[in-house]
């Protein structure tokens, strides 16, 4: 059975199952082969350039358009661990809800995982408990099935750990892109804001809702003070009604005004 596999014909049939990122595991899987044969063939589909490992064990199909997956880093980074989602600045970017597209793709999952670079691009994996993992869904990306979270677990995420989405302000004009050009279900980003039962995140979020004439139906603010940038002083006036240190300059959070 080994001998009649040839790399090209290994890699036609993964194209034709549409396994573009697979592990070795898949290989031996799909050609009912066992290690020695799928570490020889791997070899060979390697040395064809055929395919390129991108860490130990973990590949991704080239074939005859290696720009295909090679360009969709998103495709790449929510295939590099199990499970996991698109989320954070490139999530934000993704949805059309900021301009600015992050040098490194954000990630989120459950497990620990080192960040990556590879071929230039950058990884970084953001652990959640696996009660914070939801929200998100498949999406099609230059012809790739890439998972993303959604677009109010995208803000809420990013508003959570404002570090890894460009920063408070650069999450303020994502919200404010998303409720004026109505992308955002404020029932479903309520919903999700409560379920994930973190005190300063709903304090940002009802204080940023609020400027932007929007309910906050449910949110209930922190027992002790917050900072709206949590990686800012405690400085700036004290907002009583969320508990929160404005640390940012209004101007800075909504540059273009609000109606």
């Amino acid at each position: 059975m080994a001998q009649q596999i040839t790399p090209i014909s290994a890699a036609q049939k993964l194209s034709q199952s549409e396994l573009f990122a697979f592990n070795s595991r898949t290989i031996s899987a799909l050609f009912r082969l066992d290690k020695f044969q799928t570490l020889s063939l791997l070899d060979r589909m390697e040395q064809a350039g055929l395919v390129m490992r991108i860490e130990q064990g973990k590949f991704l199909l080239l074939g005859l358009t290696p720009e295909k997956v090679l360009s969709n880093p998103l495709y790449i980074g929510c295939n590099l661990v199990t499970p996991a989602y698109i989320s954070f600045w490139s999530a934000l970017h993704f949805h059309g809800f900021t301009e600015q597209a992050p040098l490194t793709t954000f990630v989120a999952t459950t497990r620990r995982k080192k960040e990556i670079t590879f071929r230039k691009m950058h990884f970084k994996f953001v652990t959640f408990k696996p009660k914070t993992f939801f929200g998100y869904r498949r999406e099609l990306l230059a012809e790739l099935s890439v998972v993303v979270a959604d677009e109010s677990k995208a803000i809420l995420d990013s508003l959570s750990l404002p570090q890894y989405a460009g920063g408070i302000s650069e999450v303020a004009k994502a919200l404010q892109i998303g409720v004026s050009e109505g992308s955002l279900e404020m029932q479903v980003l309520l919903e999700y804001a409560e379920r994930l039962q973190n005190a300063s995140l709903c304090s940002r979020l009802g204080y940023l809702l609020e400027i932007l004439g929007q309910p906050t139906n449910g949110l209930k603010a922190s027992r002790g003070p917050v900072k709206l940038d949590p990686q800012n002083t405690a400085r700036g006036s004290f907002n009583k009604r969320w508990k929160l240190y404005i640390n940012v300059e209004p101007k800075d959070l909504f540059p273009r005004g609000v109606v």
